[in-house]
């Protein structure tokens, strides 16, 4: 079974996170994604944080598509939210198991300063997604070659997916909740429904 690993802080979840796990499932052939919330985000600020009770909920709404599967496996843990951990913890789960780890741009820029990345690279392959422009997927060619000395076009620990974004960040969502600016399109319209009721991002 091939299976794509969605981890992030997810404060919260929207269309964007949905439409990258959509994207690399048809593009890679993926049976199904693991959508992991991370406990403590050890890459990001964690400023504005709701629970992890919340996110695993808002998670559960955003991404209803019977492909996703929420996980509270780095929530529920002892340790730290470190890549690394969740792929041991789920090498045990699924030993024999294809695992891709699907991560952004931005993420994959500075993956050479993750915790122990060189065994994150073999454990599972790498999927990151470009921006749709040649002048991205360039970049993070290059980025491969000089910093973690894999040749996407060469070998497959590395794949770049070359697909339009949804220009969104869950930063931005959340000012935007704070501010009391429509935020509608950005996401599923039953975790909106629940963030109001809870009263998320108004602090």
């Amino acid at each position: 079974m091939k299976i794509g690993i969605l981890g992030g802080t997810f404060n919260p979840p929207h269309k964007g996170h949905v439409k990258l796990g959509l994207d690399a499932l048809k593009r890679l052939g993926l049976d199904k994604i693991l959508v992991i919330p991370a406990k403590i985000p050890t890459h990001k600020k964690a400023e504005g944080l709701v629970s992890g009770e919340d996110r695993l909920k808002m998670c559960s709404l955003a991404f209803e598509d019977g492909v996703f599967e929420v996980s509270d496996i780095e929530i529920k843990s002892e340790k730290e939210s470190y890549t690394v951990y969740t792929l041991e913890m789920l090498r045990k789960i699924y030993p024999k198991d294809e695992l891709f780890l699907i991560i952004g741009s931005d993420m994959f820029l500075i993956f050479d300063r993750w915790y122990r990345y060189k065994k994150i690279l073999e454990e599972c392959t790498v999927c990151v997604e470009a921006r749709d422009d040649d002048d991205s997927v360039e970049e993070l060619k290059s980025y491969s070659k000089e910093h973690l000395g894999i040749d996407p076009d060469k070998e497959n620990r590395v794949i770049i997916l070359n697909v339009k974004p949804f220009p969104v960040s869950s930063t931005e969502i959340r000012q935007k909740i704070k501010d009391g600016k429509g935020v509608k399109r950005l996401l599923p319209e039953n975790e909106l429904e629940y963030i109001k009721n809870r009263g998320l991002y108004l602090d």
